[in-house]
């Protein structure tokens, strides 16, 4: 098993390497690789094709050919709505992707009505399955920020090489060993971990202090 292990992160080293190479020497690089985060004239950030703030659910599935999971979520009374995509190949890579869509109150209220709750208690509060009417009725609704989860683990000194260096580097508050690579100028919070995924959150440049701010008051 750990043979398997180790071949798959050569593997997914080498892609990185080769991939990086051909982004590199091409004149229209096509957005699929984590590293390439555009900031637009109007602050907005492109990640992946998909254009925060922007970008619609229905325009997201297409750029991704995938179908997700829809689900809401009521913790502490704030719903959020989130479109899931299992594992997903862009590029050569794989991972998964959770879009966080941006929603009214009075319309995520109207969704949690309309939606199966699960019995089972989820790490984000109550979990809302929607139906695919209801799925279907979301369909332009806008993606707010992104999650990306690739399936082999990072390293250090590839972060660094493909992300370049953070402004921020900050202690994970969990129990797990790792590092918050913040880069406010890109949106993006890599959380590192020496055990485990990593996970990738993008959000607007403009809004990386609802993520830096919870943890530099620790």
């Amino acid at each position: 098993m750990k043979k398997v292990i180790v071949i798959l992160v050569l593997v997914f080293l080498l892609l990185f390497l080769l991939i990086d190479k051909k982004s590199e020497n091409s004149k229209s690089i096509v957005q699929k690789y984590p590293w390439q985060i555009k900031v637009l004239a109007d602050g907005k950030s492109q990640v992946f094709g998909i254009i925060l703030s922007e970008t619609t659910l229905r325009e997201a599935n297409a750029i991704l050919n995938s179908t997700p999971q829809m689900a809401l979520f009521d913790s502490d009374k704030k719903l959020s709505l989130e479109a899931y995509y299992k594992n997903v190949t862009l590029g050569g890579l794989i991972g998964s992707f959770i879009l966080s869509l941006d929603a009214s109150e009075e319309t995520l209220q109207r969704i949690k009505k309309a939606s199966i709750k699960e019995k089972k208690a989820e790490s984000k509060g109550e979990r809302y399955n929607l139906d695919k009417p209801t799925a279907d009725s979301v369909q332009s609704f806008i993606v707010k920020n992104l999650i990306y989860v690739p399936t082999v683990q990072l390293d250090e000194e590839l972060i660094a090489k493909r992300f370049g260096k953070a402004e921020f580097k900050l202690p994970l508050k969990i129990k797990e060993k790792g590092w918050h690579y913040i880069y406010p100028e890109k949106g993006l919070d890599l959380i590192y971990k020496e055990e485990g995924k990593e996970v990738l959150q993008y959000v607007l440049p403009k809004d990386i202090n609802e993520l830096l701010a919870p943890l530099q008051a620790q």
